[in-house]
C-alpha cells in the first residue's frame, strides 16, 4: 500500500466497467480518492465535459494531471509509484 498524500478525482459512469477497474486498483494501491458520477450527477457531468467530455474513467490529480481512460502506467507515474 501507499500512502499518496494527493488531491484525487475519479470521473466515472456507474456501470462502466474501466472506471470500476481504475477505482479497484486505487483502493488495492491504498490511494484516497472522490468518486464523482457523470451519469447520475449534473454538476460532475459539466465538471467532466470541461475536461474530456469523451471517455471514462477520468482521473484528476491535484488538479493539475489528468489520465484518461485506464491507464494504470500513467497513475503510478504521476502518483511517484514508477520512474517516468
Amino acid at each position: 500500500m501507499h500512502n499518496v498524500d494527493m488531491e484525487i478525482v475519479m470521473y466515472s459512469r456507474e456501470t462502466e466497467l474501466d472506471s470500476a477497474a481504475l477505482g479497484h486498483y486505487l483502493t488495492a494501491i491504498g490511494v484516497d480518492f472522490r468518486t464523482r458520477q457523470v451519469d447520475r450527477d449534473p454538476a460532475a457531468r459539466s465538471e467532466w465535459e470541461r475536461l474530456d467530455g469523451r471517455v471514462t474513467p477520468v482521473l484528476v490529480i491535484d488538479r493539475t494531471s489528468i489520465v484518461h481512460g485506464l491507464d494504470r502506467t500513467r497513475v503510478d507515474q504521476l502518483l511517484g509509484l514508477v520512474g517516468c
